[in-house]
């Protein structure tokens, strides 16, 4: 059986999970989680929800949302944050809010952010090409304390945020690596290095990431809304700071609390001290 809903009913259920006028907003999206838009037959239908969104945090408000290019990474392919196209599991939503001649994108090509609105510009194009470092779009996301909006996926399933925050805590798991691939706008060169925390990848390590705890502890904190719709669900996290802080707060208490089990790390052997055996 099909599922159907409205444009009215997804507008609702933004506004119902605590998005309002002027809002910053992080979006992360798999729109056919939710069934058939009744306005659309689906080609339309990243223009009818951005519409909405648009609806709900009018003028003043700022979207964002994942724009990542992995070929850079896969296979070394230059990067031009107008030109490149938005890797196709991040969705069809993050490539057409990309495409609009009135967004902006990040000079770095890895968990890259797009956006539109006042904020747009200081928070997805500041001239810096690290993911996480100083003046990064997730820095800004953090320091201006926006929301971040699921549709039709768990947060523990695509909340990118914390990657941020377990860089910022200094995680043993996760290096800066540099890339030299280059980086172009426009089909001009962009003199930036771009750098992104990535895990070690030795198997031996065993590095695996479970976040649906602290989902979960998130909800136990009333700090996260859900709204059904179609046969999907909308969710949202109403502070950024305060997942940090919450973030923080578990790290302290287990360093490896964001992972399935303990790194199998190697005395001696980066990333850890000792003598080798």
């Amino acid at each position: 059986m099909n599922f159907h809903y409205s444009y009215k009913q997804l507008v609702a259920a933004l506004k119902q999970v605590g998005l309002r006028k002027g809002d910053l907003v992080l979006v992360h999206s798999s729109l056919f989680a939710f069934g058939l838009l009744k306005e659309t037959k689906g080609r339309d239908l990243p223009a009818l929800v951005f519409k909405a969104f648009r609806e709900v945090l009018g003028p003043r408000g700022t979207l964002v949302v994942l724009s990542t290019f992995e070929e850079y990474a896969r296979s070394g392919k230059l990067y031009d944050c107008r030109l490149s196209p938005v890797d196709p599991l991040v969705g069809k939503f993050g490539q057409y809010v990309a495409n609009l001649p009135r967004s902006y994108r990040t000079y770095s090509p890895l968990l890259s952010l797009a956006g539109v609105g006042p904020l747009a510009e200081e928070i997805c194009h500041s001239w810096t090409a690290s993911v996480c470092g100083t003046d990064s779009g997730w820095e800004k996301l953090y320091e201006h304390d926006g929301k971040i909006c699921f549709l039709g996926v768990r947060p523990y399933q695509a909340f990118t945020f914390l990657r941020f925050v377990q860089f910022r805590f200094g995680v043993p798991y996760i290096y800066n690596k540099i890339f030299t691939a280059p980086v172009y706008e426009d089909g001009q060169l962009v003199p930036l290095q771009v750098t992104c925390p990535v895990r070690y990848l030795d198997p031996a390590y065993k590095i695996s990431e479970n976040l649906l705890p602290f989902e979960e502890y998130l909800n136990s904190k009333k700090l996260i809304k859900s709204r059904a719709l179609g046969k999907g669900t909308v969710y949202a996290v109403m502070s950024s700071r305060r997942v940090f802080d919450e973030a923080t707060k578990k790290l302290k208490e287990n360093l490896y609390y964001f992972l399935k089990q303990p790194p199998g790390f190697v005395p001696g052997k980066i990333p850890m001290d000792g003598i080798r055996k």
